[in-house]
């Protein structure tokens, strides 16, 4: 397990939430990674970059946005920038299990996938999230939904009417843990700004991870609950 992964973390006012966020991914059982937080013009600015350089840890990259562009912006910005081989995301207000890059690299390796999720707990306050985090088991088996079952699932709720997002049955993905080859970034699968391409999907990942699955049929997901969402925050400023 020696191939760089790239960890965007993009940050909108959420500064309240930042530091565990990052201690969540400098404290992942991967260490291989280039962690790029991206700051899209919060309103305290000057806190946020306090928080970020308090880390003494060479693998976090900062960057600042003089104006808001967008998260769909930021994370294109730190994929262009990095020179790791795999890449993925995660949320400033949201925390990642210890071994979800471990386990989702794992996957990919396992299944010979270009493009992978995982599943995730919702958390509607931080006695929900400390309770995920206390009872998480490192030992647990890696459960897999293969391609073609994939495949199915998504292109079956991309046509079907009140079906927006990415859609894979009963099992729920977070589509910030998206872990895909910086080849398909290069071969022009990007995140894409409101109102472009199939942004119908309600975000710009779940526009990403349909095109990624839809277009390229070589997605893995795994059915471990690797993830900590945040219920009723919002991540990022832009117009849908």
């Amino acid at each position: 397990m020696n191939e760089k992964i790239l960890v965007t973390i993009s940050n909108y006012n959420h500064s309240h939430f930042l530091s565990n966020s990052i201690k969540s991914i400098i404290n992942q059982t991967y260490k291989n990674l280039d962690i790029c937080v991206i700051d899209d013009m919060s309103n305290d600015q000057e806190k946020v970059s306090k928080i970020v350089n308090s880390f003494k840890d060479s693998r976090i990259r900062y960057i600042k946005n003089n104006k808001n562009m967008g998260k769909w912006w930021c994370l294109n910005k730190s994929i262009k920038t990095t020179d790791a081989i795999i890449c993925t995301s995660h949320d400033a207000d949201d925390v990642s299990l210890p071994d979800r890059i471990e386990k989702q690299y794992l996957t990919l390796k396992k299944t010979n996938t270009i493009h992978n999720l995982c599943s995730f707990y919702h958390c509607y306050n931080e006695k929900d999230l400390k309770e995920y985090v206390f009872n998480h088991d490192l030992k647990e088996n890696i459960s897999i939904v293969e391609t073609n079952k994939v495949f199915e699932l998504v292109m079956s709720g991309y046509f079907s009417p009140n079906i927006n997002h990415y859609f894979t049955g009963n099992l729920e993905t977070a589509g910030t843990s998206a872990m895909f080859y910086k080849q398909v970034w290069d071969l022009g699968i990007r995140f894409n700004p409101p109102k472009r391409n199939l942004r119908v999907l309600l975000s710009e990942d779940s526009d990403f991870n349909f095109r990624c699955t839809s277009l390229l049929r070589n997605t893995s997901i795994l059915t471990n609950k690797l993830y900590c969402y945040r219920r009723n925050t919002s991540t990022n400023k832009e117009e849908i």
